[in-house]
């Protein structure tokens, strides 16, 4: 056929022939040297059907036959791209080719969802929030609670991203833990701190040392905030240690304490009991012992409790190590009683058992509550775990994953879904806002700037990759709509706001979220989006890591608040 040959490596489709595959796509990467490529069946097609793959790195090209819809290369070298040329083949004769290219990929996927502008009619605008002469601290990875339109701060650290040394004490100086407890009055701009050493709280150092330790998973039931977990070096061994706890603390008992108005730390204010080991190899280590996950509440199971993801790391942190991840959720009930000192746990449940690293291995990921239409008029409740890290010990986690109250995790498989969403943007722990609107069906997890694999441009609406994960301060916001669909959009950026050498901040990594008073919400504190009609303050994000720049800079903790608002439309 004259003029038929452009120099790719296809063939001329007969009028029978299969027409071109579909979905042509690049499926989850089994190391940082692989690619997957995966395609669905042309939607005519014969018998007796067959595909032809052809993959080209610019130099050599090699030809693989194959009757699966998938084909995954091994050994490929990293930086190269390479192109791939699909096509089928049955009695009638070949179809057309259908091309795509990649260079090998660390992450989940190589590629990732579109990311798109804004598109709502209201908007979110974010401004500095000043606290007059109030002292504020730095705190970056802590835990947190909101009572009486007070913030309650304990654990975490007073400094700024770890160290990469071969020196554990040094990546993680213990000076830096925090084992203080603030409150936080953001109304009246007043603060109140008290540390836990001080010898009125009455507790012990291993308590103490519990409760400074960094990314632990905690929730807010009420009047009690649970702890669970977290990465500390402890005095009383002189160890880096994943603590293997459950605490249970009473927010009226430790915010009077804290304050004043008692000069004691009530008596069992602070709860606290140990977990288990596994007696069937169902998970590793002690029950609790997990540092980097999250804690959320069963709402449709009273005291119930999953316990997501995280990892379990012991001694000293240093380039290159690694924890022990869990891979899996732990489930429990928790008993609770102050007056009488009860804490403990039983009916634990884990899935995966053993845990399952080729889906779940992740840690310093956002852990989300949301709601969603339950089909009979109502809402349903469940947790969605986005993105985080490390894939294979490397890159980043691009698909969610969603938790039912039966506490199985369940993800799309991106190799054989071709509409399994990808994150790009905003894959680490952050700063993040639930709006839910029961007329849509829509959830919107916002999430506040942390460390990304890939920036906004909103200019040409395009992203740009970054090899090392830096820090961002973008905000984007996914969206899950009423059939489970998501999609990512750029809100905007923080606000300018510079140190002392003239340096750009970047802002939310590890940050918390707190809702104004008076504010609308549902359950965990997802903000009833249909209420709001004119403008309002949402809340605040305070502290997380500040950084002057995406890599490679200084880091600190931040003592920034930033007041965030809704803006509907037309204003």
């Amino acid at each position: 056929i004259i003029g038929w040959d452009d120099g790719l490596p296809q063939n001329p489709p007969s009028s029978e022939a299969p027409s071109v595959v579909q979905d042509l796509r690049f499926g989850q990467s089994e190391g940082p040297n692989s690619l997957t490529v995966a395609w669905n069946a042309p939607e005519s097609v014969g018998n007796s059907t067959h595909y032809t793959v052809t993959i080209d790195n610019g130099a050599t090209s090699t030809t693989y036959v194959t009757t699966s819809t998938s084909k995954q290369f091994s050994d490929l070298e990293t930086g190269v791209t390479y192109t791939f040329w699909v096509w089928a083949t049955d009695e009638h004769g070949t179809g057309p080719t259908s091309t795509i290219s990649s260079a090998p990929s660390k992450d989940q996927t190589p590629s990732f969802s579109t990311v798109s502008p804004w598109s709502h009619d209201y908007t979110l605008s974010f401004a500095e929030y000043e606290m007059g002469a109030a002292d504020i601290p730095t705190l970056q990875s802590f835990a947190s609670a909101l009572h009486n339109d007070q913030w309650v701060l304990l654990a975490g650290r007073t400094n700024g991203l770890h160290g990469f040394t071969g020196d554990g004490i040094e990546n993680f100086p213990p000076k830096y833990q925090n084992t203080d407890v603030w409150v936080i009055d953001p109304g009246t701009k007043e603060s109140w701190s008290r540390s836990l050493e001080d010898p009125s709280s009455g507790l012990n150092q291993s308590i103490i040392a519990s409760l400074s330790a960094t990314n632990t998973q905690s929730y807010q039931d009420g009047n009690t905030l649970f702890i669970v977990g977290g990465y500390v070096f402890d005095w009383t061994t002189y160890q880096f240690t994943t603590y293997n706890a459950l605490s249970a603390l009473d927010l009226p008992s430790l915010i009077n304490w804290v304050k004043g108005t008692d000069s004691s730390l009530a008596s069992n204010a602070i709860l606290q009991t140990t977990g288990e080991a596994s007696t069937d190899e169902s998970y590793y280590g002690g029950f609790f012992a997990v540092t980097g996950g999250g804690l959320e509440s069963v709402s449709q199971q009273d005291d119930r409790y999953q316990l997501i993801f995280g990892q379990n790391f012991e001694g000293g942190y240093t380039p290159g190590s690694n924890g022990v991840y869990t891979s899996q959720i732990r489930s429990f009930d928790i008993t609770y009683d102050m007056t009488s000192g009860t804490l403990a746990y039983d009916n634990e449940t884990v899935s995966p058992f053993g845990g399952d690293p080729s889906s779940f291995r992740r840690r310093d990921l956002n852990v989300f509550p949301i709601l969603s239409p339950d089909g009979q008029g109502g809402i349903a409740e469940s947790t969605v775990a986005l993105a985080g890290v490390f894939y294979n010990g490397e890159g980043v986690w691009t698909v969610p994953v969603e938790i039912g109250p039966d506490g199985i995790p369940t993800t799309n498989n991106p190799t054989t879904d071709p509409d399994a969403f990808k994150q790009a943007m905003n894959q680490y722990e952050s700063g993040k806002i639930g709006l839910f609107s029961n007329s849509s069906g829509e959830m919107t997890e916002v999430l506040l700037g942390g460390i990304s694999a890939n920036t906004f441009d909103p200019n040409s609406n395009q992203l740009s990759y970054d090899d090392n994960y830096g820090f961002n301060r973008q905000i984007t916001a996914v969206l899950r709509d009423a059939s489970g669909n998501y999609q990512q959009q750029y809100l905007t950026d923080f606000p300018d706001i510079y140190d002392g050498d003239d340096n750009l901040l970047y802002f939310g990594a590890n940050a918390r979220f707190f809702p104004a008073p008076g504010i609308s919400v549902f359950s965990d504190d997802i903000i009833n989006l249909d209420a709001l009609t004119t403008e309002t303050v949402l809340g605040y994000m305070f502290g997380g890591i500040a950084a002057d720049q995406p890599n490679f800079g200084t880091t600190v903790a931040s003592s920034f608040i930033f007041e965030v608002s809704f803006i509907p439309p037309n204003l």
